[in-house]
């Protein structure tokens, strides 16, 4: 019996999922974004499924290797599961037009802006990509986004969870068990105070 289609919840990784600090390839230098963990938490309370799709060119720069990357995102899902947030699947991609690798030299459909690891994924999971939602810090993350049919949220920094709830209405929800842990009662977040929380950060955004 095939499983029915459902909405996902997409994460870029460095500057959404965890601090960009350019590069971010070992555990000791990982440090979450606040508010990370209730997101994931309340995207598994609605059923949604939880992807992280992330552009790693420090593997075609030769920084790292993949399996430095697959061991990370596996202590990445075990950490957040201990935590009661469940990550469903991570897609990486290595690849860098005009590095000069062998391996890693190639316009790949799956580095973003393109929206390949969200296509893939879809096909993987079975998403209904219309009801899907993405959160990403860079340009590239939206035109992905928008390319793959998924509405994307431009996330300037600050607390991802008041970031969340204010642009995504089912995080409101009353039904949605993380919503009631986290959100005070008889209030409603205001729609600016993603903005009022937005940190200024480096911009890295030519490193990924």
């Amino acid at each position: 019996m095939t499983e029915p289609f459902r909405p996902a919840l997409f994460l870029d990784r460095d500057g959404v999922v965890n601090v960009d600090y350019g590069y971010v390839s070992r555990w000791e230098r990982f440090h979450y974004i606040p508010g990370v963990e209730a997101v994931i938490q309340a995207a598994n309370d609605l059923g949604w499924v939880v992807v992280i799709v992330t552009n790693q060119s420090g593997i075609a720069r030769g920084y790292f290797s993949e399996a430095d990357i697959a061991a990370l995102h596996e202590t990445l899902t075990q950490d957040l599961a201990s935590r009661g947030a469940r990550i469903d699947a991570i897609y990486a991609c290595p690849y860098l037009p005009g590095c000069g690798s062998l391996l890693y030299d190639r316009d790949s459909e799956d580095r973003k802006p393109k929206p390949g690891m969200l296509l893939r994924a879809a096909r993987d999971l079975n998403l209904d990509l219309a009801r899907s939602h993405m959160i990403g810090d860079q340009a590239r993350d939206m035109q992905a986004a928008a390319a793959a049919g998924v509405t994307g949220h431009f996330f300037p920094g600050g607390n991802l969870w008041d970031f969340a709830v204010a642009h995504i209405a089912d995080f409101r929800s009353r039904d949605c068990p993380a919503a009631r842990r986290h959100i005070p009662p008889r209030r409603l977040p205001e729609t600016g105070s993603s903005a009022q929380v937005a940190q200024q950060r480096p911009d890295l955004s030519s490193l990924r």
